[in-house]
């Protein structure tokens, strides 16, 4: 009778417990669960990052066209483009163009509007950057309703996300007009439509030239 009831209490305790292999099935499956969730999240980051920095610069260009209006003077902007992710954009009275990387205030060729600085650069983003731009990297506004000084000009600047699922196009027309848009169906980030519906030109990287 002893023995009868240790073995129906030792069954009790299995039954009311987890096994060894029951609990090494149960951390594989949370392992896989966690391996899966992992890259969707990190993707999740690198499209608002990529989405952030579009935005960005897309304010920064509206700024300068913004001032150029207000103060009713020219405005230049050029891009210094190393890089993805080594690139600045400035911004500066006049039609001569600025050098976004000089610091001294006092150096003739410093980016700023009334005064301050105005300067945006790739630091503030790690899993995004500037693959490409086409339509040459300066332009300036014309103080007459914020247009291209240059009418035919079309400037574009192409953003990625580092893992090339995400992408996003800041395209700045003749007229001044600014706008995001998505250069890919296969990148297309949520909420723009796509460049070919606008009738906005695709950015075309060009191999480089073999000597």
């Amino acid at each position: 009778m002893q023995s009868a009831t240790r073995m129906q209490g030792g069954a009790q305790g299995a039954a009311g417990g987890f096994t060894l292999i029951e609990l090494m099935i149960t951390l594989v499956v949370l392992a896989i669960g966690l391996a899966l969730a992992i890259p969707t999240y990190e993707d999740i980051h690198q499209r608002r990052e990529t989405t952030a920095e579009a935005q960005e610069l897309a304010a920064f260009l509206a700024y300068a066209q913004g001032e150029a209006i207000k103060a009713n003077r020219e405005v230049s902007v050029q891009l210094s483009h190393t890089s993805s992710t080594d690139w600045c954009v400035g911004a500066a009275e006049g039609n001569s163009g600025c050098d976004c990387t000089e610091a001294d205030s006092s150096a003739a060729d410093f980016c700023s509007l009334s005064g301050i600085r105005h300067v945006m650069d790739n630091s503030a983003y790690d899993r995004s950057g500037m693959s490409s731009f086409s339509g040459g990297d300066t332009f300036v506004y014309d103080p007459i309703r914020g247009i291209k000084a240059d009418v035919t000009q079309e400037n574009s600047y192409l953003i990625e996300s580092n893992n090339d699922n995400w992408a996003l196009q800041v395209y700045v027309g003749p007229t001044g007009r600014i706008r995001l848009c998505n250069p890919d169906s296969d990148k297309k980030v949520p909420g723009f439509e796509l460049c070919s519906t606008l009738s906005i030109p695709p950015i075309v990287v060009l191999p480089p030239l073999v000597l």
